[in-house]
């Protein structure tokens, strides 16, 4: 039993039961470090046997530095893990939220929407079938959501007897009626300050409780009055290098922090930062992630940006954001190159790279942790007006968007891309975030936003007399014409784009113009020119060592083969491409020629094998941490 959550606990089973036409919903709200989460985690483990289709959780950050989970990015993970393949999954957010209701329909499962801040974040993502129920979790009442039938449980802070359990259980000693009492108008019956004060108390051992309780009764800090006493105690202790460590990541963007990010913005040597952080993670004040990270509580991360701003000027703390914001910028140019090597960002072209990763497959897993915190530090420049980090951090993003596919995110960057790019003037930095941007509208189905884009990176392209802005610019037209089924018109413009390629000098282009004209080749039915622009753009992209693109232009080649009856060497050539971009460590291209195996091998009359295929194309997209799209 959770201790002195009874009440709510049986609450929860009553409305697990209730009859409706629609899916119970019960927001869990309340103050941080009430034991919301805790609440919903015990409850939903407890009574998992009575959802047999399973449990989705998902959490919208609350942070101010932040980036928080989008409702569509949730469907994304939740259609995922309900079997949907990647490629299966509507790129729009309608589509999603109308196909989640429609494969939930009948389903018995619950949901965990944790950390909601927005009403209709909540209400976006809720199923539509009355057998299901849908836990969230606010710091906020949520009211407007009652107008959809939701039971509001605001939690109190625990009762006396309850509190004094979960003290005893963490400080593991007995502590007298008097100073217990001290400790618990101290605490005010949060669960988070009293395990706080509980392994304060054991691993200090030769403390008093009354010392403890005394150091932490000051007056109520930011909007956790009971927690300010618990960290006033904690911070107190603090020398002056983890104290300013503390007060350092409370100000900084992004869920987590690197010890080399921290190091680097606190001009710190690597052995005296990690004294402070182990300080740090001793007082309860920092938790040590994987991978060199570290990370605040929610609550505790207030507290250290409310004496960050009461205790540091406003330059002060600017500057430290600063540093943090170019050493993201620095490592996220760098990883870029050994990422996506075959289009040189122009922000190489000023920032030094790192020398901080040893090879592709190191830049690519240091993206994958850090993505939050490279979103959430693009936020950071854009709000203070650093325009030139901005557009760096937004170009240097785009080859690791091209194998996770995180749409909105990206879009979002490019967009505010574009301004910063024109505020610095720079027009071929600004062509490019067009170019960019109109990519990720055309993937969500939003053509005419696309053209609008491609045709300004045209103009610019032809402004500035720069060929590969127009060669790319071609290109993205094309696609304009193909999405319209003007079929000749597309054919036309790629053909445009591999002759201004092959005049500047790009042989990569010139393969990816063949690739597309291939496709659309294929669409018109004319499969012996379709074979011949395909040929030669696999026999180009295999040369230009551009392994992802390689296998896109097999793709259709495949196909071709396997329409003839020639299956043997379509499979082949599928299965060279699946090993290629198995190096690149690709979800997204895996996900592809992984179905595409699957078509093939249900063409051939082998649906075990096309099963399995499929099997894998999705367990890739849940495994691997790829971003919703």
């Amino acid at each position: 039993m959770l201790l002195g959550r009874g009440q709510e606990l049986a609450r929860l089973d009553e409305l697990r039961v209730r009859s409706a036409p629609a899916p119970s919903v019960v927001v869990l709200t309340g103050v941080g470090g009430i034991g919301k989460t805790a609440l919903a985690l015990h409850w939903l483990h407890a009574q998992r046997h009575r959802f047999p289709d399973g449990i989705l959780c998902t959490r919208f950050s609350t942070g101010e530095t932040e980036t928080a989970e989008s409702a569509s990015g949730a469907l994304h993970g939740f259609l995922t893990a309900l079997g949907i393949p990647a490629d299966d999954i509507p790129a729009s957010f309608a589509q999603r939220a109308a196909e989640f209701r429609a494969v939930t329909a009948d389903r018995r499962f619950a949901v965990l929407l944790d950390d909601v801040v927005h009403s209709a974040d909540a209400r976006a993502v809720l199923p539509s079938s009355p057998h299901a129920l849908v836990l969230v979790t606010s710091r906020s009442q949520l009211t407007s959501l009652a107008l959809d039938g939701a039971e509001i449980l605001p939690l109190s802070p625990l009762p006396d007897q309850p509190a004094r359990e979960v003290l005893a259980r963490a400080g593991q000693r007995q502590i007298s009626q008097e100073d217990a009492q001290d400790l618990l108008t101290a605490c005010a019956g949060l669960p988070l300050a009293l395990a706080i004060t509980g392994a304060r108390l054991r691993v200090r051992p030769r403390r008093k409780p009354h010392q403890e309780a005394r150091r932490g009764r000051v007056r109520p800090a930011g909007g956790f009055p009971a927690l300010a006493t618990v960290f006033d105690a904690s911070y107190a202790a603090l020398d002056d290098s983890a104290a300013r460590l503390y007060r350092t990541c409370g100000i900084l963007p992004g869920p987590h922090h690197a010890v080399d990010a921290l190091a680097d913005t606190l001009q710190s040597s690597p052995a005296h930062l990690d004294d402070a952080v182990d300080e740090l993670i001793e007082a309860n004040l920092l938790h040590e992630l994987e991978d060199e990270t570290v990370a605040q509580h929610d609550v505790v991360r207030h507290d250290a940006r409310v004496r960050a701003e009461r205790q540091d000027a406003e330059v002060d703390r600017d500057y430290l954001v600063h540093r943090y914001t170019r050493w993201y910028r620095d490592q996220t140019v760098t990883a870029s190159a050994l990422i996506h090597p075959f289009r040189p960002t122009f922000a190489s072209e000023t920032v030094a790279a790192t020398g901080s990763f040893a090879d592709r497959d190191h830049a690519v897993n240091w993206w994958r942790r850090d993505r939050s915190v490279i979103n959430a530090v693009a936020k950071a420049a854009s709000a203070h007006g650093w325009d030139e980090e901005l557009w760096q951090l937004a170009e240097a993003s785009w080859g690791f968007f091209l194998h996770h596919r995180d749409y909105e995110p990206f879009l979002e960057l490019c967009t505010a891309g574009i301004e910063a790019a024109r505020r610095c003037g720079e027009p071929l930095v600004e062509a490019r975030m067009h170019s960019q941007a109109g990519f990720v509208c055309d993937q969500l189905g939003r053509y005419a936003e696309a053209a609008a884009h491609n045709a300004v990176t045209l103009e610019i392209g032809e402004r500035e007399q720069h060929g590969p802005t127009q060669a790319s610019a071609l290109a993205r037209l094309a696609r304009d014409a193909r999405r319209q089924q003007e079929w000749e018109a597309a054919l036309e413009l790629y053909e445009r784009s591999a002759r201004k390629h092959a005049e500047v000098g790009l042989p990569r282009g010139v393969g990816q113009a063949r690739y597309r004209r291939g496709e659309v080749l294929v669409k018109l039915g004319r499969d012996d020119e379709a074979l011949r622009e395909l040929t030669e753009a696999t026999a180009i992209l295999d040369e230009e060592g551009d392994v992802a693109q390689h296998a896109r232009a097999v793709l259709p080649l495949a196909a071709i083969h396997a329409r003839r009856g020639d299956y043997r060497r379509a499979r082949a050539e599928l299965r060279h491409a699946l090993e290629g971009v198995e190096r690149l460590q690709s979800p997204h291209f895996q996900a592809e020629v992984l179905t595409a195996l699957a078509d093939l091998e249900r063409g051939d009359g082998d649906e075990a094998s096309a099963q399995r295929h499929l099997d894998e194309a999705r367990r890739l997209i849940g495994d691997s941490g790829e971003p919703p799209h």
